[in-house]
């Protein structure tokens, strides 16, 4: 009798754990990253609705990019496809503007959105977001504990939103006190 293919091994809380603190400490890889999807824009349209001068109206959303980065030129393409020619959350309706990073400083955005994978070419995000003071929001984690952006959203096991309180203030972002509440800030 063989036994079954892709058997399921119950693992305890403690050794996720163990496991996410060695993945933390680098001795094991962190889980991919996850695609941008439709219910993070939602959220990033949300989280913008709590900055403490909330965008309304039309919002041009810079989508970074690098081209020569797959993961990152997915991530493009799949906002492109999510947002159309505008997408309406509440009173906000999100306008896409593909931005490659050259470019950064060149196309005017209301806030910037970092696609994911972009490792040290993130940091000049994150500079020109300063420099600019727009809101800079990405889904890859990473680059929020790195300081490149002050907003995280992660969508795909429950909402987890992580706010980079350094990056926010070098942004010269300030979000309202209920939205600090339901955060987790680094």
């Amino acid at each position: 009798m063989t036994p079954p293919k892709n058997k399921t091994v119950p693992v305890s809380r403690t050794g996720r754990f163990i496991a996410m603190g060695m993945a933390v400490a680098g001795l094991l890889p962190l889980p991919a990253h996850a695609a941008v999807s439709a219910k993070d824009i939602q959220v990033v349209a949300r989280v913008l609705g709590f900055t403490t001068t909330p965008l309304t109206g039309n919002v041009k959303m810079g989508i970074v990019y690098d081209a020569a980065n797959a993961g990152s030129a997915a991530d493009e393409q799949a906002l492109l496809g999510i947002l159309g020619s505008g997408l309406t959350v509440g009173a906000l309706t999100l306008i896409p503007v593909p931005i490659t990073i050259d470019k950064l400083g060149s196309t005017p955005a209301g806030f910037l959105f970092l696609t994911a994978g972009l490792g040290a070419e993130a940091a000049k995000v994150g500079s020109q977001a300063n420099a600019a003071k727009l809101l800079c929001i990405t889904n890859d984690l990473a680059a929020t504990q790195a300081g490149s952006c002050a907003v995280t959203v992660q969508t795909a096991n429950g909402v987890q939103i992580t706010v980079n309180k350094a990056a926010a203030q070098s942004s010269g972002v300030a979000f309202a006190s209920a939205f600090m509440l339901m955060i987790t800030e680094i």
